[in-house]
């Protein structure tokens, strides 16, 4: 008897979230593009995006259709080694959280809504996603870079 094979990567909903990853864009200005994917493939209400920068946490939060907001001091836990995936209710809905990273967790992916509890499929369609963000937000800035300001600009950054 065969092993049963392992979960299989749905190719059009990859590659979609794989055309917004390969923009040439700092990991601010690609969120409202990767929220707007990834609603199509899982009803979310909120997403949470947590990025582990040498130590440091960058956090996003999002509501599909609206901008990215940095969520308050304290709000985000930082990313322990314990961290571990899960679909479970919390007051006032639903939650899930996917681990981004390769080999060593990185961030986190957190989904809420409000609707319905979080599926073994759809957590499987995340777990896919995930896999991708891993790959497609590594080695990128999280900022843009500031805009070069012209010799009569009275607002500080480098001169052009």
């Amino acid at each position: 008897m065969n092993p049963p094979a392992p979960p299989r990567y749905n190719g059009a909903m990859i590659e979609r979230i794989a055309a917004v990853l390969r923009q040439k864009k700092a990991v601010q200005t690609l969120i409202p593009d990767l929220t707007t994917e990834l609603v199509k493939i899982v009803a979310a209400d909120w997403i949470r995006y947590d990025l582990e920068d040498q130590g440091r946490l960058w956090s996003r939060s999002v509501k599909p259709g609206a901008e990215p907001q940095r969520p308050g001091l304290g709000e985000v836990p930082r990313i322990g080694s314990r961290e571990s995936e899960y679909a479970k209710e919390i007051e006032g809905g639903f939650e899930a959280c996917l681990l981004l990273g390769i080999g060593e967790t990185s961030g986190r992916l957190l989904l809420r809504r409000r609707s319905s509890a979080f599926t073994e499929d759809e957590m499987k369609q995340l777990r896919a996603v995930a896999d991708v963000l891993s790959i497609g937000l590594r080695a990128r800035p999280f900022e843009p870079p500031p805009k070069p300001r012209g010799p009569f600009d009275e607002e500080p950054g480098a001169m052009i």
